[in-house]
């Protein structure tokens, strides 16, 4: 038995997690934090973000694979004896005698409630990451796109993930990974799979490469992954991505983002599916904005912009752009 007060008696370490604030203890040391996005670590001297907090199993683990002198994942336990230098036991006596850290966690209202209210999948997705390993370096280099632009944009080499409970692990050479939407829920992508390639709690609100805009713009691209997204981006162009080609964000969303540029143009496939939706996506907007957005058509045997820069053809897709 573990007695480390009168009024709490523990038969595992488990036990103390039952009645202390996960949140707050991380609060403690992280400052205000968000989970699933890369952060810079407390620990230790930290130039550029590489770890991250993440919800799993109903604990909060704060995640380290550059971490040298310890532990790769720490629990909240974990977190204090890192950052006061105590002992197991010295650790949890500072946690139980802090009444901050008293109360319930929040994991259920994150796992549940909030991806069910607002999103129109009541899936709930876990993901364990991974480093990036040569399968992930040899993936997106084919694309020109690096592992300090898939930190930046929080995609995540994922080792397995759970969807309603149920664990998936899948090959490394599948090269899976996670895009994590901060609250607005996960993209679990697949891209070698022929079924199943995505797994998303994401709705047709959550528009990708936002925060990457400026205040006013001339020309904004609407494209339908990340990938392309990012071969955009790369190329210096503005520019967002829709969750697929299928999917129309309420235009009081969309309004955000397309109201300060002075033309919106449509870029998907080159295939019959890609055309009609670019098109749907055309006269839904001129519908709210005149004539302000156009589709347009990639003239080349590749379907999207990633595959013609996988395809060597990067200065075809520079020349059609730009010129």
């Amino acid at each position: 038995m573990y007695g480390y007060q009168d009024d709490y008696t523990f038969s595992s370490i488990d036990d103390v997690f039952k009645y202390i604030n996960q949140e707050q203890i991380f609060k403690h040391v992280f400052g205000e934090f968000e989970t699933d996005v890369y952060i810079k670590s407390p620990f230790r001297i930290d130039d550029s973000p590489g770890c991250w907090v993440q919800w799993r199993s109903g604990k909060l683990y704060f995640t380290d694979f550059a971490n040298t002198y310890g532990r790769v994942n720490l629990d909240a336990i974990g977190v204090i004896q890192e950052y006061y230098s105590l002992s197991l036991k010295d650790a949890i006596s500072y946690i139980m005698d802090n009444n901050s850290f008293k109360g319930n966690s929040e994991y259920v209202d994150y796992k549940s409630q909030s991806i069910v209210s607002n999103t129109s999948s009541s899936k709930l997705l876990e993901f364990c990451p991974k480093p990036f390993d040569d399968y992930h370096k040899t993936y997106w280099s084919q694309y020109e796109i690096t592992s300090t632009q898939l930190i930046k944009d929080n995609i995540f080499a994922t080792k397995w993930f759970k969807v309603n409970g149920n664990m998936f692990t899948p090959f490394p050479q599948e090269t899976t990974y996670t895009i994590s939407y901060k609250t607005e829920g996960i993209k679990i992508c697949k891209p070698k799979s022929k079924e199943h390639k995505w797994i998303t709690n994401t709705t047709k609100n959550t528009i990708g490469g936002t925060s990457n805009l400026p205040f006013v713009g001339n020309k904004l691209y609407i494209t339908k992954s990340y990938k392309d997204w990012r071969v955009l981006t790369n190329l210096g162009l503005d520019a967002i991505y829709f969750q697929n080609e299928g999917m129309l964000p309420d235009i009081s969303i969309l309004s955000l983002y397309i109201s300060v540029f002075s033309q919106i143009i449509v870029l998907f496939d080159n295939d019959k599916t890609g055309i009609v939706a670019a098109n749907k996506v055309v006269k839904y907007i001129n519908s709210h904005y005149s004539s302000k957005a156009i589709s347009i058509t990639l003239p080349t045997k590749e379907k999207d912009p990633a595959d013609v820069i996988k395809a060597g053809n990067k200065q075809e897709l520079i020349n059609f752009l730009f010129y």
